[in-house]
């Protein structure tokens, strides 16, 4: 006598190992974007940079949460439309680079006299690395926190809530700018 289709489900389900926990809310890591993108926006409005980086900086953000270019979301696309969104991806955080960077190199002194070459070097280097460190970091967190969301909601809802995270934090961080640091 066959077995019948429900027997046959329960001893090929009793064979796997205990079932997968359901997804949960990466709230650990969203977090971890929003202060991220919120030291971006601290370094940008601590010093008086021009106001047009603030643009570079929120299209750079934009570009990133468009393209949601961690490793599981990607792998659902074909060669071309996976590099393509790594490239936005990397040219979005080039922007956040770029607009933190100009944001760092006012800051200094007037007096042109009391410039040393040798520490102005290093001051470069360090606020060049700075920069580079903050928005690539905040790369690396947006992208996983986007994988991990792509569990749980579609890709625009996906997009959504992570670039009102990533937006929130530089909004956040250019409000401590302004009025803790810069007053």
């Amino acid at each position: 006598m066959a077995s019948s289709p429900r027997q046959q489900k329960s001893s090929r389900s009793g064979s796997r190992s205990r079932p997968s926990a359901p997804a949960r809310i990466p709230t650990g890591l969203l977090c971890l974007t929003g202060i991220l993108y919120a030291a971006a926006g601290l370094m940008m409005a601590s010093f008086p940079a021009p106001y047009w980086i603030w643009n570079l900086a929120l299209g750079g953000t934009i570009a990133q949460c468009l393209a949601l270019a961690g490793p599981r979301s990607l792998r659902q696309f074909r060669w071309w439309s996976a590099n393509f969104l790594a490239l936005v991806a990397i040219v979005g955080t080039g922007a956040v680079a770029i607009g933190i960077a100009i944001a760092l190199s006012y800051m200094g002194t007037d007096n042109l006299e009391a410039i040393v070459p040798q520490e102005t070097l290093f001051e470069v280097l360090r606020s060049g690395f700075l920069a580079l460190m903050v928005a690539a970091f905040g790369a690396i967190a947006s992208a996983e926190t986007g994988d991990r969301l792509l569990r749980l909601f579609n890709r625009l809802q996906t997009t959504v809530v992570l670039s009102a995270v990533c937006i929130l934090g530089l909004g956040f961080g250019g409000l401590i700018g302004v009025f803790v640091v810069a007053a």
